[in-house]
């Protein structure tokens, strides 16, 4: 019973003057993205931030899990570059005032798993049928600092081109 939990942390949050923090933010998020409710569950990103409480690598794995499950593959893209602070990135996800473009990444995803980071590109090139799109992410993805990929990951999504064709 989803509801009930958005319901008891609204009242709670109003009641109370609670704030919510991330550790709950993360509990509702999962709670959409098992239900296969991505579109509320980037509205509880928006709120989060709106409300003060930066998104993290816990954030940004359920949502990309998510997504990729979901089929989005443009918003799994999206969702990639801003847990990264890459441009072109989410729009649900805003960056303080003042942040340029190539700004830090917007939570503490720069801690996302390298491992993770492989599977999702991986899920994009082979189970989504978008190589091209996982190639150029991952392309994007070297120019963050302290991120280290596997470096035969380039391999695996280029051979994935050729049984695709």
């Amino acid at each position: 019973r989803p509801e009930r939990a958005f319901e008891l942390c609204e009242e709670l949050s109003k009641q109370f003057g609670i704030r919510l923090n991330v550790q709950v933010y993360n509990n509702l998020v999962h709670a959409c993205t098992v239900n296969q409710d991505m579109q509320r569950g980037l509205k509880m990103l928006e709120q989060m931030q709106h409300n003060g409480v930066r998104p993290d690598s816990r954030t940004f794995t359920l949502l990309l899990r998510g997504s990729l499950a979901s089929g989005e593959v443009k918003e799994t893209a999206a969702l990639l570059r801003a847990a990264f602070g890459l441009p072109e990135g989410h729009p649900s996800v805003f960056k303080p005032q003042g942040c340029s473009s190539k700004a830090r990444p917007v939570g503490n995803s720069s801690k996302l798993c390298p491992d993770f980071v492989a599977e999702v590109l991986e899920g994009l090139a082979i189970q989504r049928r978008s190589p091209q799109l996982a190639l150029q992410l991952l392309r994007d993805l070297r120019t963050v600092p302290g991120l280290r990929v596997d470096p035969k990951l380039h391999m695996r999504l280029t051979a994935s081109m050729t049984s695709a064709a």
